[in-house]
């Protein structure tokens, strides 16, 4: 299941326009910005009846964007983090279901700076996908 929310986040995150690049793992360097990193899921689990399980996957999305002054700078950088995070907001509302691969899609996000050889903004967006299982 887990694979399978993977690609489904990563299909969503490329079809936003604006993300240069979406990795499905931590990379060290970027060629171009903003680029997206999705990251780890959690997973938790609470049975409903005795036949259903309700299963929750939690994943982070980093979209880091380099806001040194030589390249776009700091007020550009922000300006573009806060278009994309209303951009993937709204993606995700459109689409709450993944294309059906889970019942429901809720995103929250953080913003946040992070030194990577390069000064980033960081906008943290935590995607709760949840999947009721029937037993058999």
């Amino acid at each position: 299941m887990r694979q399978t929310l993977i690609t489904a986040i990563y299909n969503k995150l490329k079809a936003i326009d604006g993300i240069k690049e979406v990795y499905k793992y931590n990379k060290g360097s970027f060629e171009e910005y903003p680029v997206a990193v999705i990251l780890g899921s959690e997973n938790t689990k609470t049975r409903e009846s005795v036949k259903t399980i309700n299963k929750t996957y939690n994943f982070r999305v980093r979209i880091y964007q380099e806001v040194n002054e030589d390249a776009r700078g700091q007020e550009q950088g922000e300006d573009l983090l806060n278009t994309l995070a209303d951009t993937i907001d709204n993606a995700f509302d459109e689409d709450d279901t993944l294309g059906g691969v889970c019942d429901d899609v809720s995103m929250s996000s953080a913003f946040m700076w992070e030194d990577r050889e390069l000064m980033m903004r960081v906008l943290e967006v935590t995607l709760e996908c949840k999947k009721l299982k029937q037993l058999t």
